[in-house]
């Protein structure tokens, strides 16, 4: 899917205890993402511009901050797969191991500027089921060990697209996450990413 809108429902640990969030987003790959945290903020990139909105004040985004969600965009398009027919991936393999008991093999995306991403695929049924990468954790000023565990796959316009996933970071929880409503499209309108 080149673009697609989705809602989601699910915990966040940033701030220590689980906080619970509803979310709205759309996405169009590979430049463009718009997330509204109802009733908390709103973030949206296009391309290389990005704006925050919270508290009922817009402001343009830092560069450090742009590049955070630039960087997080750009491993969210490395997961939909079709990207790493492009020959500037370089991929190879990490080795085996258990996601969830069950048996994965891992493979590194390699690309220029970029950090390596770890893509972890169950054997059995080939779908992806772990992410691993490092990120930099803006509630903790540092870099951090981030992974993101898929599960509960749903066939939508003969794709399996994932309903469910589970992000940690450095081996502590940071988000949980259902997702639904899910709507793939061709193109969605380029006001979607404007200023919010």
């Amino acid at each position: 899917f080149k673009a697609q809108t989705f809602k989601e429902t699910g915990t966040y640990y940033g701030m220590g205890d689980g906080l619970p969030y509803t979310g709205i987003s759309s996405v169009q790959w590979p430049h463009q993402f718009r997330m509204e945290i109802v009733g908390i903020f709103t973030i949206v990139l296009n391309g290389d511009k990005g704006w925050m909105q919270a508290n009922g004040e817009t402001r343009e985004m830092t560069a450090d901050e742009l590049k955070v969600q630039q960087d997080e965009h750009f491993v969210g398009w490395i997961t939909q797969l079709t990207p790493l027919k492009d020959k500037q991936f370089k991929l190879s393999t990490v080795g085996e191991s258990k996601i969830n008991d069950r048996a994965a093999v891992g493979v590194r995306v390699s690309v220029e500027k970029r950090k390596d991403v770890n893509l972890y695929f169950d054997k059995e049924s080939g779908l992806l089921v772990k992410c691993e990468y490092r990120s930099f954790s803006q509630e903790q000023g540092k870099e951090v060990n981030q992974e993101t565990f898929y599960s509960e796959y749903k066939e939508i316009d003969g794709a399996k697209i994932v309903t469910k996933f589970l992000i940690k970071r450095d081996g502590e929880k940071f988000v949980e996450s259902d997702v639904h409503d899910i709507q793939a499209v061709g193109k969605l309108d380029d006001s979607v990413f404007g200023k919010p």
